[in-house]
């Protein structure tokens, strides 16, 4: 057994052979820069990240390394400054990337200036600017304010000198910029994928008996412009219900308990922007639980598929499906009419058996017709007529008898049959558009089981 003695020696030896990596990574990075000025006699851009602490390359870093290095590309190409060449150099000290440029160099300093300054990143980014004959570009020079410290928000070089905060404190707030970036950004790409399906699922056109661009269907309350002002209110909840899949630790039945509120609270953001229309209730519900599902597959740093994400779904509406079995008060919505009625489990029973007309009908459909070369709005319309002749829709069931809603169900199914091509099953929704509108049936069932396969398509099958 090591004394206490020996591990402390242990300890020291170990942190000095770190630090004289660090230092001769460094110096390795010097003599490329030095070259680099040599060889080509331009300004240099010099970038690293500044990351506290021993441990210089982890996962994190590395994409906040990649995320930086795109960032500055894309700002060199929209103020016109010319590459002359790009070299990069991994080591203990982190990842440098370093870019000899054809422009006046405080002209680039302050483009990284408004890097550092602008991006979530940019506290963590380095962006050092060498003149051609080697020397630096301060801000002071530039007549700007110092960077501020990421613990304190006072002068960064002040605290750093006089190693004002714990080594280990400033790791776990760098840590912690890293992950809400990354996860925010994360969110935001979910929450764009639910907006843009459900602005496509009302923009196909023709759908029979629901809100398109032709006509309002089978509805007097709403239009399509009362369902962009609704697409447009839900966009903020998206993006939380994603982040609470990322941040909230559990089983899937706590988590949709967790963001049952955010789910409430959304519905009163849509009936404040609709005038107290329901517009998107049900697909709050469906594409809420595709996106806490998709940020918790993503925290769990999974290569996730649709099925994978259903498949939790299904796991998190068991809960609800089990309340809506147990409920014994008068039905409140047309899912709960219709499970009384006939037996009709709705979009909870879609959801707890993990969205199998999604995943069985609905995404296949859809993404095999957008393989052939079928725009969006033609592959919706085909796709919903699929919905349609294979769904229990609570919509209609509510609207209708059982009787005629069996009726129109088969002859929906004899069109898909018998109609082989597009065009053909297009004209036969724009026919089937008036027979539903004087029967005053409404798919909206299914048309929020369209706007989860557009969902599906966007994030994990896109073109």
């Amino acid at each position: 057994m090591k004394d206490a003695n020996e591990r402390n020696h242990e300890t020291d030896c170990a942190a000095d052979d770190m630090l004289n990596r660090i230092l001769s990574a460094r110096e390795r990075r010097a003599d490329v820069q030095r070259g680099m000025l040599a060889e080509f006699g331009r300004p240099l851009i010099s970038f690293t990240l500044n990351i506290a602490g021993a441990r210089k390359t982890f996962p994190l870093a590395q994409q906040a390394f990649s995320e930086g290095k795109l960032q500055i590309a894309r700002q060199l190409e929209r103020e016109g400054i010319p590459v002359a060449v790009y070299r990069e150099i991994f080591g203990d000290a982190g990842s440098c990337g370093i870019w000899a440029l054809d422009a006046d160099p405080v002209r680039i300093k302050k483009l990284a200036i408004s890097i550092e300054e602008g991006s979530g990143l940019g506290r963590l980014f380095d962006i050092d600017v060498l003149r051609a004959d080697g020397s630096g570009i301060s801000r002071r020079e530039l007549g700007l304010p110092m960077r501020k410290c990421l613990i304190c928000g006072a002068e960064a070089h002040a605290c750093a000198r006089s190693q004002k905060h714990p080594v280990e404190e400033l790791i776990h707030r760098t840590e912690e910029l890293l992950r809400d970036y990354f996860d925010r950004r994360f969110a935001d790409q979910v929450a764009g994928a639910a907006l843009r399906a459900l602005m496509y699922e009302v923009s196909v056109t023709p759908k029979p008996g629901l809100v398109d661009r032709n006509n309002n269907g089978a509805h007097r309350n709403m239009d399509f412009f009362k369902f962009i002002d609704s697409c447009s209110a839900l966009v903020p909840y998206f993006h939380a219900f994603t982040m609470k899949g990322m941040r909230l630790k559990g089983t899937p039945g706590q988590l949709f308990q967790a963001v049952r509120y955010t789910g409430q609270a959304a519905e009163d953001a849509m009936f404040a922007a609709t005038g107290g229309v329901n517009t998107h209730k049900g697909a709050i519900y469906s594409l809420g639980l595709i996106c806490a599902a998709a940020g918790r597959l993503h925290r769990g740093k999974k290569k996730a598929g649709p099925g994978d994400v259903t498949a939790l779904c299904s796991e998190m509406a068991k809960v609800s499906l089990k309340e809506l079995e147990e409920k014994k008060s008068a039905p409140e919505t047309h899912g709960e009419a219709a499970f009384s009625r006939y037996g009709f489990l709705g979009v909870k029973g879609e959801a707890a058996n993990g969205f199998p007309s999604v995943i069985h009908v609905a995404f296949p459909v859809l993404r095999g017709l957008l393989k052939q070369g079928v725009s969006y709005n033609d592959a919706g319309a085909v796709t919903l007529l699929h919905l349609i002749a294979t769904v229990e829709d609570t919509n209609i069931a509510a609207r209708t008898e059982k009787r005629t809603y069996a009726a129109v169900r088969r002859k929906v199914q004899n069109l898909i049959d018998s109609v082989t091509d597009t065009d053909g099953l297009l004209c036969a929704a724009r026919r089937l558009d008036g027979e539903f509108i004087a029967l005053n049936i409404s798919a909206g069932g299914c048309a929020d089981l369209l706007a989860i396969a557009f969902m599906l398509v966007f994030l994990y099958q896109p073109d």
